[in-house]
C-alpha cells in the first residue's frame, strides 16, 4: 500500500502566486499626493491668516462659500498673493500640447484652505477671461494634486496663452477619463465662486 501525502504547492509556484499579487497591488495603488510634485516655495500665508489686499493688479476673483474676504465679500488676489500660499511644480505631457511642459503654480488644494472653504461646500466654478465656465467637484481637489498654475516651463502664462492661470491635472500619475479631465484643463482663469 501506498502512502499518499497531501499536496504541497511547489516553493517557485507560491512564490510566483505571491509576486503577482504584489505587482497587481501595486498597479492598482495611487501614488501619495506629497510624491507628485516638487515645493518651490513653502507657504507664506496659511490658512487663518489675513489676505491681504494684493498691491498690484487682481487677476483672480473668489467668491461664494468662503469663510474670509478681504473686498467686499469677495477674496481678490494677485499673482503675488496667490504664490504666498506655496508654490509647488511638475512635469506632466499637456494632452494639448502633446509634450512634456513643467507647471509651476499652487495646489487648489491649498488654495482651498486659504480661501476656508465652508465644509458644505460640493463644487468649485471656474470663469475663464472668455466666460467660459466649468464646474469641478471639490472632491477632485482634495483626491488630486491639481495645480492652479501660474507658470509654464519657467514663464508666467499671459493671456493670450492660457494665463493668467490655469487648472492643470498630474496625468501622468493618475488615471482619468481623458475626455472628461482635458474639460477640466480650463485656462485664462480670472473667476472662481465655491458652491
Amino acid at each position: 500500500m501506498k502512502l499518499r501525502l497531501p499536496y504541497r504547492p511547489s516553493v517557485p509556484r507560491c512564490l510566483f502566486v505571491v509576486l503577482a499579487l504584489l505587482v497587481l497591488a501595486a498597479c492598482t495603488v495611487k501614488p501619495k499626493f506629497e510624491d507628485i510634485y516638487t515645493v518651490v516655495t513653502p507657504a507664506t500665508l496659511q490658512p487663518g491668516s489675513v489676505i491681504p489686499l494684493p498691491p498690484a493688479d487682481p487677476i483672480l476673483t473668489v467668491t461664494g462659500k468662503v469663510g474670509t474676504t478681504n473686498s467686499d465679500q469677495a477674496i481678490v488676489m494677485d499673482r503675488a498673493t496667490i504664490e504666498q500660499a506655496g508654490l509647488v511644480e511638475y512635469t506632466v505631457i499637456d494632452p494639448f500640447e502633446e509634450k512634456a511642459v513643467r507647471y509651476q503654480g499652487v495646489l487648489m488644494r491649498d488654495l482651498l484652505a486659504l480661501w476656508q472653504v465652508a465644509d458644505d461646500a460640493q463644487t468649485v466654478q471656474f470663469v475663464a477671461l472668455n466666460d467660459y465656465t466649468i464646474d469641478i467637484p471639490i472632491a477632485d481637489f482634495t483626491d488630486y494634486p491639481v495645480l492652479f498654475a501660474l507658470q509654464a516651463d519657467g514663464v508666467y502664462m499671459e493671456p493670450d496663452y492660457r494665463g493668467p492661470a490655469m487648472l492643470v491635472y498630474p496625468v501622468d500619475q493618475y488615471e482619468f477619463d481623458a475626455m472628461v479631465v482635458q474639460r477640466k484643463w480650463i485656462w485664462q482663469i480670472k473667476a472662481i465662486n465655491i458652491q
